[in-house]
């Protein structure tokens, strides 16, 4: 009874500890490279870095002179009017007629379709042109009622042009411009400027559909300054932070943590140092794996670089990290075995001191 007793307790010992040797992440079965799927259906490409490949699989460098020097141009500012501008007309000889419009509450505001009423012409298009050519339209069209009509039009309230910010800042939200040229500085300063902890040279701009990341540094390299990028109506700026700039590191490294990336970008070599290296009892130098999902197409990739060869760390200081990835160490077969053996040896003296007890 006693040796069926013990065979049971040997069993379920083994059970439990089958469930440690196929615990965590799993490389023992993945190719050398191609194309894998794993039991829950997920398609990986699995690219085995070498010197060959290294630059086929890089990221695209962003070539800042081509890219985003027309965010520089910036041509001679002229404010156009837009609907929910507020306007002041003022006739200094015929006040009876204009009467006082210099509060926004008594202004002539421009319609959605882009027009105004005023006295004597009726509906009148503003929106698109200048001041200079409102006034000079006004005057010729009341020319043809009043001597001498002494007509200035001025805005008093900007409300049809506004930019968007939001992130990391202290106050989101909409910003009027008017018909001074405004910064992306400008609009931080009226932001209320960066919350705390903020990356200051991760900055977003969309425009026209288009995403910029305005990284201060690179661009400063290139001779262009974020104080000479005129904002245009419409355009959103998001302020990122260092907690939304992350790269994972798991597995047989000296330290398992999550690892802001750097203002200047990072390799896999300055994460695994970061990360105090691997391993030296328990990780497998021939098994690092780097894993990157794009969002945009879901697809996934799983990089594999054997640093077995110290020569071969340079490539891992060659290949630039990206925003979300894992890099995962594996530990060596025999790290795996002593942690098995280390679970059965303890349901082992149990089953001794069972048959101890049953004596």
């Amino acid at each position: 009874m006693k040796f069926y007793q013990a065979l049971f307790l040997l069993g379920f010992g083994l059970g439990s500890t089958g469930c440690a040797i196929t615990s965590g992440f799993q490389t023992y079965n993945l190719p050398e490279e191609g194309v894998y799927q794993t039991e829950l259906g997920t398609p990986l490409n699995i690219v085995k870095i070498t010197q060959d490949n290294l630059s086929a699989i890089q990221p695209a460098t962003v070539n800042f002179q081509r890219d985003y020097a027309h965010l520089f141009q910036n041509s001679p500012h002229t404010y156009l009017l837009s609907p929910g501008d507020v306007l002041s007309i003022q006739l200094w000889a015929y006040p009876e007629i204009s009467g006082n419009s210099t509060d926004p509450a008594n202004g002539y505001q421009i319609d959605q379709s882009g027009y105004i009423h005023f006295p004597m012409i009726g509906r009148y298009k503003a929106a698109g042109k200048s001041l200079v050519k409102v006034n000079q339209e006004l005057r010729s069209q009341l020319s043809r009622y009043l001597k001498n009509p002494d007509v200035i039009a001025r805005v008093i309230s900007y409300q049809g042009k506004h930019i968007s910010i939001f992130g990391n800042v202290e106050k989101s939200g909409q910003i009027n411009l008017n018909d001074q040229p405004m910064t992306l500085y400008n609009a931080l300063s009226m932001s209320g400027g960066a919350a705390e902890n903020t990356s200051n040279t991760y900055v977003q701009l969309i425009r026209n559909s288009m995403t910029y990341d305005l990284n201060i540094i690179e661009l400063e390299r290139a001779g262009m300054s974020l104080h000479n990028l005129i904002l245009q109506p419409n355009d959103t700026i998001y302020v990122s932070t260092r907690e939304n700039q992350k790269i994972y590191v798991m597995g047989e490294a000296g330290k398992n943590q999550a690892l802001s990336i750097r203002d200047q970008g990072m390799s896999l070599g300055d994460v695994l140092g970061e990360s105090q290296g691997i391993n030296p009892l328990s990780a497998s130098a021939g098994r690092i794996y780097v894993l990157r999902t794009n969002l945009n197409d879901r697809s996934t990739e799983l990089y594999h670089l054997d640093l077995s060869n110290i020569g071969d760390f340079g490539l891992a200081n060659q290949f630039k990290m990206r925003n979300n990835d894992v890099v995962y160490i594996d530990s060596t077969g025999l790290t795996r075995w002593q942690r098995v053996i280390g679970q059965i040896v303890p349901f082992s003296n149990a089953i001794y001191s069972f048959d101890r007890l049953g004596n």
